[in-house]
């Protein structure tokens, strides 16, 4: 006879555990990352645009520096650069001051040099244009030239500094800080730059008497007057 024992008990497993939801495994820590990572896409997504708006500057650059190019190529792509808002004046002056771009380029890139890259410390800028070495003749005057704009609208520029500027062996870079302290009202320097000879100390009279927007244009006008007036950089031009 088959032996019959006690029924077996039914068992009933518990059921599985609720999976909690991301929000209850990361609470408010969740929303804050996610926007995190918006933000960071955003930031990702701004740089690329920014830095591809940009391609045409960093093309300029490159093409001003590769000495496999034509100098006509390397002089437009520097026209360009000193044209551009975007370039800034930091960035022209450490190209018009390397080595590598040709003359022309680099004087290009001098010349469009504003009161700007001297009002972050105008001592510290008229001190490096006055007691730098080596540097080509026809660049000392045209790095000088932001001085006078300077100083003309009316930033503070140390009368120290343009003094010893004033003493420089070129008679342009001179005559631009003696201009300098002129238009900062110095008594004895608008007597030095009225005795001063030729058509450039003219032009800079005539800034000094001007008002503004006039007196800028009249050192627009001494600044192109270089080119072929002031003979290290009517070399450069090819003016003689």
């Amino acid at each position: 006879m088959p032996i019959v024992g006690p029924p077996l008990p039914i068992v009933t497993p518990d059921p599985p555990p609720r999976q909690r939801s991301t929000f209850e495994t990361y609470g408010t820590f969740f929303y804050v990352a996610l926007a995190g990572l918006v933000v960071m896409l955003g930031l990702i997504g701004w740089f690329a645009r920014a830095a591809w708006s940009m391609r045409g500057v960093w093309s300029d650059v490159y093409i001003v520096n590769d000495a496999r190019r034509p100098d006509a190529d390397r002089l437009r792509a520097a026209e360009r650069l000193a044209a551009d808002p975007r370039v800034t004046q930091a960035q022209r002056y450490d190209l018009a001051l390397s080595r590598v771009p040709p003359d022309r380029a680099r004087y290009t890139l001098a010349e469009s040099l504003t009161s700007e890259v001297v009002e972050g410390d105008p001592r510290g800028y008229i001190l490096s244009v006055a007691r730098s070495e080596g540097w080509p003749p026809w660049l000392r005057p045209l790095l000088a030239r932001p001085i006078a704009y300077a100083a003309g609208s009316g930033v503070s520029v140390p009368v120290e500094s343009l003094r010893e500027l004033e003493k420089d062996a070129d008679v342009v870079t001179s005559a631009w800080a003696t201009y300098s302290l002129a238009v900062m009202g110095e008594p004895d320097a608008v007597g030095r730059l009225d005795r001063l000879p030729g058509p450039f100390a003219d032009l800079l009279r005539r800034a000094r008497r001007a008002d503004q927007p006039d007196r800028d244009a009249a050192l627009d006008r001494a600044t192109r007057w270089l080119r072929s007036g002031h003979p290290p950089a009517a070399e450069v031009w090819g003016h003689r």
